[in-house]
């Protein structure tokens, strides 16, 4: 792959060879934007167009450096991620090994709905300061990737500093996040920014135009995907139907005022502590509500989840706007703790108890307990 694979971002594009051409690189990178805007996939590519052996401004795909680069097994490319701590002392090649294999399993992965409740670890961070300060091995850089870059520990970025002021001549640092707002604000101040933007609907149909995917799979995946590649090709590929059928019987058996079968819903959820389904569940159920929200004010054409039409059609003939929005309101409650990393199990009973007065409250059911005497999940 190379940036002319890269959709769309032709303006961070542009920046990047403008460096590589003068042969003036910042020492630090900050490359940001939204999640599943490509930006692991611009990180590799930049690092690649750096240390290609080819002349030019962007990797040749051909030489040993790219390759190497490509299979993540370039001496002089040093990369760093959040990782759950583990017991017991291990030395320096067994935690590169690993961060090696963890990069590995995370760049291959889409970076929609990357969620870290540990820090990159003081330790990993120091580790790669000693390596950044040897000569390169085979290029004429050494080059320091630091994906989700907000989850550095305080510590550690902070000394960090010193080698940002300061780096060896031959250092260059890389440094990926969704949430720079969370970064130190001195470790930011040090770095050049590489904006990335969502993708327009054009660029993710251009794309698509090159699968065999029937056209109304296209259309769904272009809107759900809402401007990033990675949850589009999800819908695409249809790895979010089960999920979607999930969301569908969550909102239906709401308005019917089915207590169990809407409870048991949650409490699936919450069975696995899983951050990442728990976002994408709620991702889903705003794109169910804002289409519910369009039928209401007569603007269907503009509907996201275009092959579930007459579904949509029938739960917005049986709710009220008012019912719309206390919904709406409560799933942004939810996604705000998720971004807080309240305890998935907590946001979800909190979640059954204020969607659930207001099912009771619909429905007329007693305010206190639910029909066939269910509980909140646990």
């Amino acid at each position: 792959m190379s940036f002319e694979q890269i959709i769309g971002q032709e303006r961070a594009k542009s920046m990047a060879e403008a460096w590589i051409a003068a042969g003036r690189l910042p020492h630090s990178i900050l490359i940001c934007g939204p999640a599943g805007a490509g930006k692991r996939r611009f990180a590799l590519e930049l690092a690649k167009g750096i240390l290609c052996r080819e002349e030019g401004v962007r990797a040749c795909d051909r030489c040993v450096s790219c390759h190497k680069v490509d299979s993540l097994l370039h001496p002089d490319v040093h990369m760093l991620l959040p990782l759950p701590p583990r017991r017991g002392k291990k030395n320096d090649a067994r935690i590169l090994e690993e961060m090696r294999d963890a990069v590995t399993d995370y760049v291959q992965q889409d970076d929609t709905f990357f969620h870290s409740t540990t820090n990159i670890a003081r330790d990993h961070l120091r580790l790669l300061q000693r390596e950044m300060a040897y000569a390169p091995v085979e290029a004429h850089a050494r080059i320091g990737l630091i994906f989700e870059a907000d989850c550095m520990h305080p510590a550690g970025a902070n000394s960090l500093l010193k080698i940002l002021e300061e780096p060896p001549s031959s250092a260059l640092f890389i440094l990926v996040s969704a949430a720079p707002e969370r970064m130190l604000s001195t470790v930011l101040s040090r770095c050049q920014r590489l904006s990335l933007r969502r993708l327009n609907r054009g660029e993710l149909r251009e794309y698509f135009k090159t699968t065999d995917l029937e056209s109304e799979r296209v259309e769904l995946a272009v809107r759900l995907g809402e401007g990033s590649l990675q949850r589009a090709g999800q819908v695409a590929r249809g790895e979010v139907d089960e999920l979607r059928g999930r969301v569908e019987g969550f909102l239906t058996a709401g308005v019917r005022g089915e207590d169990e079968a809407y409870w048991s819903m949650l409490e699936e959820l919450g069975a696995r502590s899983d951050r990442g389904r728990l976002e994408q569940f709620l991702t889903l159920c705003s794109a169910y509500i804002r289409d519910l929200f369009l039928l209401a004010y007569g603007r269907g054409e503009e509907i996201s989840l275009v092959d579930r039409r007459v579904l949509l059609e029938q739960l917005r003939s049986q709710m009220e706007v008012e019912q719309i929005e206390a919904i709406a309101m409560e799933i942004d409650r939810a996604f705000d703790y998720l971004s807080r990393n309240v305890n998935v199990n907590l946001i979800l009973v909190d979640l059954w108890r204020r969607l659930g007065s207001e099912v009771r409250r619909r429905h007329g059911t007693a305010a206190t307990g639910m029909v066939g005497g269910g509980s909140a999940p646990r």
